[in-house]
């Protein structure tokens, strides 16, 4: 029953966290990306704040646990984040959130390695599923393609590996040593405010940096949907069961997730590569379902 919890939580996480590396294309196509993405880890304070003290989970007792957190603030929301999206910029959204939710790959490898977790050989093949479902979204090469493809596509692959580490590595570490995911959230969220408006105020100059209404309204709600829910989530349904399991389930769904809505959403139009790639992903969040 706890298991079965938990993975409806990481279920929960993805789709809040598919709709938001989506629909953040939309803000990137309004705002610079440090302006953008400092406005939304700013707005993220409206939601994380209010919650943490409202279910008094805000103790915050071991510096060395803060510490971690700060770290994984950094190598998500900060570099990961700063890599995925440079490539939204310059690439099909489906494709891009197809190649940074590779990141189940890992994270597996994570838990299993650094955490010492046991190294299911059902969750391994669920986590090279997602891999493979992944690779399989990528539209093949055609004529006319933009040069930044190339860049983007490796860089959505940085991300991925970033992503993989510091959602399972740092955030199991933390919580498992008694640190409440509202804590470790407030961490990720003041992190990645302070990282991203020191890259804002850098770059910024008279002809660029400017804001837009729209590009706000979407960095407030990619704050509320990702930054906020996805992270309570996840880190809710991952104090319930151990990260190999959880990772993979929530990397494939995120897949499927973000799939559907640069389709339905952005108006993208995937190949039939793409619909075996969601397939793909599809089997492996079956399969480590099962697996649980």
């Amino acid at each position: 029953m706890v298991t079965d919890l938990a993975i409806l939580l990481s279920l929960a996480a993805a789709l809040s966290w598919g709709v938001a590396q989506v629909v953040s294309k939309l803000g990137l196509a309004r705002m610079e990306l440090p302006l953008y993405a400092a406005i939304r880890a700013s707005f993220a304070f409206l939601f994380a704040v209010p919650y943490g003290l409202a279910t008094g989970a805000f103790r915050f007792g071991d510096p060395h646990l803060i510490g971690v957190a700060a770290l994984a603030g950094l190598i998500d929301p900060f570099l990961g984040t700063l890599l995925y999206m440079y490539a939204l910029k310059h690439g099909e959204a489906h494709g891009a959130a197809a190649l940074a939710n590779t990141a189940p790959f890992w994270g597996v490898v994570t838990a299993v390695v650094f955490l010492g977790e046991l190294a299911r050989y059902v969750t391994f093949l669920a986590a090279l599923l997602v891999v493979a479902g992944a690779y399989f979204l990528i539209a093949p090469a055609r004529k006319g393609r933009r040069p930044g493809s190339i860049t983007g596509g490796l860089a959505a692959l940085g991300a991925a590996l970033l992503w993989g580490i510091a959602e399972t590595g740092p955030a199991k570490y933390c919580l498992s040593r008694g640190m409440s995911p509202a804590e470790f959230q407030l961490v990720l969220v003041t992190t990645a405010s302070l990282t991203w408006w020191t890259a804002a105020l850098w770059r910024r100059s008279p002809k660029r940096g400017k804001t837009n209404p729209v590009g706000i309204w979407i960095a407030f709600f990619t704050a509320g949907v990702g930054f906020f829910l996805g992270w309570i989530l996840w880190l809710s349904g991952l104090r319930l069961a151990e990260a190999s399991l959880l990772t993979p389930i929530r990397g494939g769904a995120m897949t499927i997730f973000a799939f559907a809505t640069s389709v339905f959403l952005l108006g993208e139009r995937p190949t039939g590569r793409s619909f075996l790639g969601a397939a793909l992903a599809s089997a492996g969040v079956v399969l480590a379902s099962l697996g649980a």
